[in-house]
């Protein structure tokens, strides 16, 4: 039912923002669940700094896309991510890729659902597994995203910034 009531919210205008974390990154969400609550398909698992699927040193950010609301964002070179999970490549990843690693690796996602939209840090929201929650990058992001009409982000081009908004509502 929370899920249901989630995607009814975001297809009548609203902004859901998701984070990962172990729980999302053990996939103790049933397949379903995940595809309905997430912007792109993940893989199993996640990527740490030193496994298998990972990195000698940890991944630094590239810059903003062009028409990713983050665009013109100063990255601080400091910035580092030690632990991600993955997104499934496929056609139209790159269209819903707001933020990517140094090796070219989702960071942020987003999806349109109905008026609203689906937003994916994959990444925790504390640092865990990057310092950028501890950087004013993350501020800004933030600001950003709680400033999307998610109606306008969706119908932009790659020409074209993101439309801003006042929130109603702000939890």
């Amino acid at each position: 039912p929370e899920t249901k009531a989630l995607l009814d919210w975001a297809g009548k205008g609203g902004l859901l923002l998701r984070f990962a974390g172990p729980r999302l990154a053990a996939s103790d969400l049933s397949r379903a669940e995940q595809d309905a609550l997430m912007p792109v398909r993940l893989r199993e698992g996640d990527r740490t700094l030193g496994s298998a699927l990972s990195w000698e040193t940890p991944q630094t950010l590239q810059d903003f896309p062009r028409n990713s609301p983050f665009a013109g964002l100063v990255i601080d070179p400091k910035i580092t991510v030690t632990r991600q999970v993955l997104a499934e490549p496929d056609s139209e990843l790159a269209g819903m890729t707001w933020a990517s690693l140094a090796d070219g690796t989702p960071l942020v996602t987003a999806e349109t659902r109905g008026k609203g939209m689906v937003v994916l840090f994959h990444v925790t929201a504390n640092a865990n597994w990057s310092n950028l929650p501890l950087s004013g990058l993350f501020v800004e992001m933030m600001s950003r995203v709680a400033g999307l009409d998610p109606a306008q982000a969706a119908s932009s081009t790659a020409a074209d910034a993101p439309a801003t908004f006042a929130p109603r509502l702000v939890m």
